[in-house]
């Protein structure tokens, strides 16, 4: 019964997907390219943080050890 209720929303999904582009007409490839990339600025700036973090708790953990 599950698998039904995914189907069913995936169909509305889509059938909400196929609307929006028939009714964007020629705007949709501008609006789907503005839609990911803002996700993946989203993305590129999570992962720098958590790159910053990493790198930050590495450096104090080598000063814990340095005595610093």
């Amino acid at each position: 019964m599950a698998a039904f209720f995914k189907y069913i929303f995936w169909l509305g999904v889509s059938l909400i997907a196929i609307v929006l582009g028939v009714l964007l007409g020629d705007y949709g490839p501008w609006y789907l390219s503005w839609v990911l990339g803002t996700g993946l600025m989203i993305l590129v700036a999570a992962s720098a943080g958590v790159l910053f973090e990493a790198q930050e708790d590495a450096q104090d953990k080598i000063d814990a050890a340095q005595g610093r």
